[in-house]
C-alpha cells in the first residue's frame, strides 16, 4: 500500500462514507492500530481516549470522527479524513488495500495434484490448489479460489469471487452463490439428521437428497457444518456471516445479514429472519419461527417462536429486560429465603398465643 490521503478520499467518494479531508496530503504506507503506529501509517481514531497516543506517535493518515476531527487540525505532516462510521471505514480500506490475495499463491493456477473431471466446467482466472477433487458437472465460475486439499462433489456450482479454504467439503448438487468465504474444514452439504425408529429403538436412516443454497457474500468460518435438506433445500441468505463452529440442520432457512457467532446451532425445519444477531453458544430448537431483527444473548435458548422484535436471553429465551430483573432477583433468593423462613416463625408463634 502506498497512498496519498487525497486517493483514498477519492477511491471513496461514491460511498459517501467521507465527508471531509482535511489538513496536509500525506502518503501512507500501511495501515496500522492506533495503539501501535508511527510515521507512514494511517490510523482509525473513534474515541477520545485514543486521541493523545496517536498525536504523540505521528501517523500520516488519521480517519476520525467529526466530533474528534478537531484535535487533530493543525498537526504537521497529518492528513484527516473525517468520517461518521470508522469501523465501516475500516473494513472498507483494509479490503481494498491490505487484504490478502488470494489469486495470488505459491503454486501454479491449477496445481498438477488436483483431481478435475473431464466435464467440468471452469473458468480460466479459477485457482485451484494441491490436492483439490472436483467431480462430474461441477461449475466454478470467474476469479473463484478452491484452496488445498478441497473436494467438491458433482453437480455443485459455485459462483464468481469465492474463497473456499483448505479441506472443504462441498457437496453434490449444492449452489454457492458470489462472493462466499467459506472457512477450513468446513462441510456444506452434509446429510441432514433423519431416522426412523421401529419398536425396538432401532434407527433407521431416511436419505437426504435435498441440497444446500448458499446465496451472495456469505461467509461460513471454519468447522461449520450446513446439512443438505430432506427433499428440497437449506438456504442461508445474502449477507449473513457465521463464526467457527457453528452447525445448521436440515431444511433450516436463514434470512439476510444475519450474524451468527460460534456455537450458535439450529435444528431442522427452523426459519430465522432477516439481520438476526446471536451471543456464542445459541440454540434453536426446530420447526420453529424467529421474526427479522431479533438478538439473543447469553446461551439463549430458544424453544418456542419469536413474534416480535427485539433482545432476548438465557434457556428458557425471555425478553432481555426480564432476564435482567429476574436474574437479580436468582442473586438474592437466600435473602429472600431467610425472610420467609423468619415469617413461617413469627405466624406459629401467634398461632400459639392463647385466645381471650
Amino acid at each position: 500500500m502506498k497512498k496519498l490521503a487525497s486517493e483514498i478520499f477519492f477511491d471513496f467518494k461514491e460511498t459517501g462514507l467521507f465527508l471531509e479531508l482535511l489538513g496536509e496530503d500525506t502518503i501512507a504506507t500501511n495501515i496500522a492500530p492506533a495503539e501501535n503506529c508511527k510515521k507512514g501509517d494511517l490510523v482509525f481514531v473513534d474515541s477520545l481516549k485514543f486521541v493523545d497516543s496517536v498525536a504523540q506517535k505521528q501517523p500520516s493518515i488519521v480517519v476520525t470522527h467529526p466530533d474528534l476531527k478537531e484535535k487533530f487540525l493543525g498537526t504537521k505532516e497529518l492528513s484527516v479524513i473525517v468520517c461518521e462510521h470508522t469501523k465501516l471505514a475500516q473494513a472498507l480500506l483494509r479490503q481494498k488495500y491490505t487484504d490478502r490475495n488470494f489469486q495470488q499463491s505459491e503454486w501454479d493456477k491449477r496445481h498438477p495434484s488436483a483431481i478435475v473431471h473431464e466435464s467440468a466446467k471452469i473458468k480460466d482466472s479459477v485457482v485451484i490448489g494441491p490436492g483439490v477433487i472436483i467431480g462430474k458437472e461441477v461449475e466454478i465460475r470467474d476469479n473463484s479460489v478452491i484452496m488445498a486439499n478441497t473436494v467438491i462433489e458433482h453437480n455443485a456450482i459455485i459462483g464468481e469471487n469465492c474463497i473456499i479454504h483448505p479441506n472443504v467439503v462441498i457437496g453434490y448438487n449444492c449452489i454457492i452463490g458470489n462472493e462466499v468465504i467459506i472457512g477450513s474444514s468446513s462441510v456444506v452439504g452434509s446429510e441432514g439428521f433423519g431416522f426412523a425408529q421401529d419398536k425396538n429403538g432401532k434407527s433407521y436412516r431416511i436419505p437426504q437428497i435435498g441440497n444446500v443454497v448458499i446465496e451472495d457474500r456469505v461467509r461460513l468460518g471454519a468447522n461449520c457444518c450446513v446439512d443438505r435438506a430432506t427433499y428440497q433445500e437449506t438456504r442461508i441468505k445474502a449477507g449473513t456471516k457465521f463464526d467457527n463452529l457453528c452447525h445448521v440442520a436440515h431444511n433450516v432457512e436463514i434470512g439476510e445479514d444475519c450474524l451468527l457467532t460460534a456455537g450458535f446451532i439450529v435444528a431442522g425445519s427452523t426459519k430465522i429472519g432477516n439481520r438476526v444477531i446471536t451471543s456464542g453458544q445459541t440454540g434453536i430448537l426446530d420447526h420453529l419461527v424467529i421474526v427479522d431483527d431479533v438478538i439473543l444473548l447469553h446461551r439463549a435458548g430458544v424453544n418456542k417462536s419469536i413474534t416480535r422484535p427485539g433482545a432476548y436471553a438465557s434457556t428458557p429465551v425471555q425478553p432481555l429486560n426480564d432476564y435482567l430483573k429476574n436474574s437479580v432477583l436468582v442473586q438474592k433468593l437466600g435473602d429472600f429465603r431467610k425472610k420467609i423462613n423468619d415469617l413461617e416463625k413469627k405466624i406459629e408463634s401467634i398461632k400459639e398465643i392463647p385466645k381471650g
